[in-house]
C-alpha cells in the first residue's frame, strides 16, 4: 500500500464525516431561523389579539360607566317617588 492509498483511506472518510457535521450545522441553523420566524409571527399575532382585547375592555368599561350613571339617575327618581308616597 503506497502513500496515496493511505491518504485516500484516511482522508475520504474524514472528509465525509466533516462534511456531514458542517451540513448538520447548516441545517440546524436554518431550522432555528425558521423557528425564530414562527415565534416572531406568533408574538405579533398575540400582540394584535392583546390590543384587540384591551380595546374591547375599554368599550365594556365605558358601557359600565354609562350603566352606573343611568342606575344613579334611576336611584334618584326612585328616592323621589318614595318621598312622594311617604307623604
Amino acid at each position: 500500500m503506497n502513500n496515496v492509498q493511505l491518504y485516500f483511506a484516511i482522508g475520504v472518510p474524514t472528509f465525509t464525516v466533516l462534511a456531514g457535521i458542517v451540513i448538520g450545522i447548516f441545517q440546524s441553523n436554518h431550522a432555528l431561523g425558521q423557528l425564530n420566524l414562527r415565534f416572531t409571527s406568533l408574538e405579533n399575532r398575540l400582540t394584535a389579539h392583546d390590543s384587540n382585547v384591551v380595546s374591547r375592555f375599554s368599550i365594556i368599561e365605558a358601557d359600565m360607566k354609562m350603566l352606573v350613571q343611568a342606575s344613579n339617575g334611576l336611584d334618584v327618581r326612585l328616592a323621589r317617588l318614595e318621598e312622594r308616597l311617604a307623604r
